[in-house]
């Protein structure tokens, strides 16, 4: 039986992943997933692909009352109530993203970290900052499959907003074009291949790039170049989600 093994949310975009037990996924994603982004002095989108060791920021957000904590590697934390400062627009995969400068420390502590200018600001609406698509999911069997190829790997690396257990490795590939269920009421449309980037080549915990995992998948996995690992999804109808629930097509039967 399909299952839900893992959620991973990132509040901040590209920072480190948090892992909630269930969370309410809207016409547009996850409402906590990539609320926040950065962006350098020049006003443009700073991601791990620019900085890897941004993951090792750990991000929690509360949406009511509304609350965002930064933890950093040496034990610091910058934490409180979110208040909001002037509208900037940044461009997130060829999106005009609007959002506005959060006031406070924040700026400080990451421009610190970064040791160049940052800003962190939150999007206008939540559901603006995805890649490609709004939802993720892989499946523990293909990060086993690629096991083979590259040693012990963290499903981390890869920062799928669903890891999906009990599977047959990239079995999710098959459920292109279909509906599937997740929970009693979550239904998502699978609509592409993940085409994976730069960011799965570096450690989950420090961000330095340790195994050429795009160049292990390309051979093992031909797609014209382009290394595809996972899926994407659409919310076809919102609902709330939990670590251990099923997952199932659409057209099958969901063992309860």
């Amino acid at each position: 039986m399909l299952s839900i093994d893992r959620i991973h949310v990132a509040p901040v975009k590209s920072l480190g992943l948090a892992h909630p037990d269930h969370v309410h996924v809207g016409p547009m994603g996850i409402e906590e997933d990539r609320r926040f982004f950065l962006i350098n002095g020049q006003g443009t989108l700073l991601t791990q692909r620019h900085i890897g060791r941004l993951v090792q920021v750990k991000a929690e957000y509360r949406i009511e009352p509304e609350w965002l904590s930064l933890g950093f590697p040496h034990g610091t934390v910058t934490e409180g109530a979110v208040e909001l400062g002037a509208s900037v627009t940044a461009r997130i995969f060829g999106r005009i993203v609007a959002g506005r400068r959060l006031e406070g420390a924040w700026n400080d502590r990451l421009s610190e970290f970064c040791e160049e200018p940052v800003c962190l600001v939150k999007s206008d609406e939540s559901g603006q900052c995805y890649d490609e698509y709004p939802i993720s999911l892989l499946s523990q069997a293909s990060v086993k499959a690629l096991e083979k190829q590259a040693g012990a790997l963290d499903s981390r690396r890869f920062r799928p907003n669903f890891l999906i257990g009990g599977s047959a490795a990239h079995q999710e590939d098959t459920w292109l074009g279909e509906e599937i269920i997740l929970g009693q009421e979550l239904r998502l449309q699978v609509v592409a291949r993940d085409p994976r980037c730069v960011i799965t080549t570096h450690d989950p915990d420090t961000g330095e790039a340790d195994i050429d995992t795009l160049g292990l998948i390309a051979n093992y996995r031909p797609g014209n170049g382009v290394a595809y690992f996972g899926v994407y999804g659409t919310v076809v109808h919102p609902g709330v989600v939990s670590v251990g629930d099923t997952v199932a097509l659409s057209s099958t039967p969901v063992q309860r």
